[in-house]
């Protein structure tokens, strides 16, 4: 009996435990497959390490402050500027001031005004207050430029140059043609051939100019002074059957004065003659170039030739950009050759005559090549003038 009832009483307890138990756990929730990875992976990703990221701009985006969107759930970060250049607006290089350069062989003395970019030859610079100036009449020019032949010292062979018809005659009705007074110097005769180009520019007009000048004050003049001018006269039309057949009322000449207007360094210039290099084609031609400098003469220098067979004078110069006073020689930026002596050199910008070529060219800084020439507005030219 007491068995029994000791058995009903732990049968009880039992039960009643068991029922406890499913209060506590009977309604905790099942753990969702594959949650594990999410849980471990988000610590990891703290709201402070969570970047925005922008989207990319469009091709039309111009200068300008750019806010970038914050992604969410992450913190809120300040507007960023960020400058973008318009696609339609490339970036172009461009060169240093320090790479244009002057000349090595053309100094600028201290001092003076800094080198002058020349305008193109094709333009023509016109000045506040004065009208325009026409159109250059190149062919007019052209048929001034002569070739002229003197027989060499020996008379076994001749000298080749160039020269140019001034525009006005001298009171017996001859024509004044300048050359270098170089290349008359060493003339063996007063008589030379001047050669006028046809209308193919081809020199095909035969006649003779004379020297009238004693050559040995030629030559005085060049290799004391430094004066590399000198000219041929053309005879009369009246006296000449043979040039008044062919040019009926005048020769040929350049018609446009002598420059007198000191600032032209900076202008561009037209260079003609008959170079070397074409000798046997008898070929005139034309080419651009550009004022950089006045030459003064400091002194008179000894030079061998090129074959170093023969000494013969050269001025020395000094190089100076004033633009208040004519100068003795001027500095064009333009390649010459020996066949140029006493070919044109034209001012277009202000369209008047230089003076006559030396020939020859002197190698510059950076490539560039120069000749300087004399010119015939400097007094003590201007005073040998026919």
């Amino acid at each position: 009996m007491i068995m029994r009832r000791l058995f009903a009483i732990a049968l009880g307890i039992l039960i009643f435990a068991l029922a406890g138990i499913g209060f506590l756990f009977g309604d905790l929730p099942r753990e969702p497959p594959h949650s594990a990875p999410e849980e471990i992976a988000l610590p990891a990703m703290r709201e402070a390490e969570v970047l925005p990221i922008a989207p990319p701009l469009p091709a039309t985006a111009t200068s300008a402050a750019v806010s970038l969107p914050a992604t969410p759930q992450t913190r809120e970060r300040p507007t960023v500027p960020v400058s973008v250049p318009p696609a339609s607006a490339p970036v172009i290089p461009t060169l240093p001031p320090a790479v244009l350069r002057p000349l090595r062989d053309l100094p600028v003395p201290a001092g003076t005004e800094a080198p002058v970019v020349a305008p193109p030859a094709t333009s023509t610079p016109v000045s506040p207050g004065k009208p325009p100036l026409p159109p250059l009449s190149l062919d007019a020019i052209f048929a001034a430029v002569v070739k002229i032949e003197c027989p060499s010292e020996d008379r076994r062979g001749k000298y080749v140059a160039s020269g140019f018809v001034l525009p006005y005659q001298t009171p017996d009705g001859s024509a004044p043609v300048v050359t270098a007074a170089h290349f008359l110097m060493a003339s063996g005769s007063d008589a030379c051939a001047v050669i006028f180009p046809d209308k193919e520019q081809a020199p095909a007009h035969y006649f003779t100019g004379m020297i009238r000048e004693d050559r040995a004050e030629i030559r005085r003049r060049h290799d004391e002074e430094g004066i590399d001018v000198a000219f041929i006269m053309l005879p009369a039309l009246s006296d000449s059957p043979e040039a008044r057949a062919v040019f009926l009322d005048a020769y040929p000449s350049v018609p446009y004065p002598i420059c007198a207007d000191p600032d032209m360094v900076g202008d561009a210039l037209l260079h003609f003659g008959y170079p070397s290099n074409f000798l046997h084609q008898s070929y005139l031609s034309k080419t651009d170039g550009a004022a950089i400098a006045y030459a003064d003469i400091k002194g008179i220098e000894t030079l061998l030739n090129e074959d170093q067979t023969a000494t013969y004078k050269s001025p020395i110069f000094s190089y100076v950009t004033d633009r208040r006073n004519l100068h003795p020689y001027m500095v064009s930026r333009v390649p010459t050759f020996y066949g140029d002596s006493g070919g044109l050199a034209f001012n277009a910008a202000k369209q008047c005559i230089l003076g006559p070529h030396r020939g020859g060219t002197i190698g510059g800084g950076a490539g560039e090549n120069v000749s300087v020439f004399p010119l015939l507005g400097w007094p003590a030219a201007q005073r040998l003038l026919p």
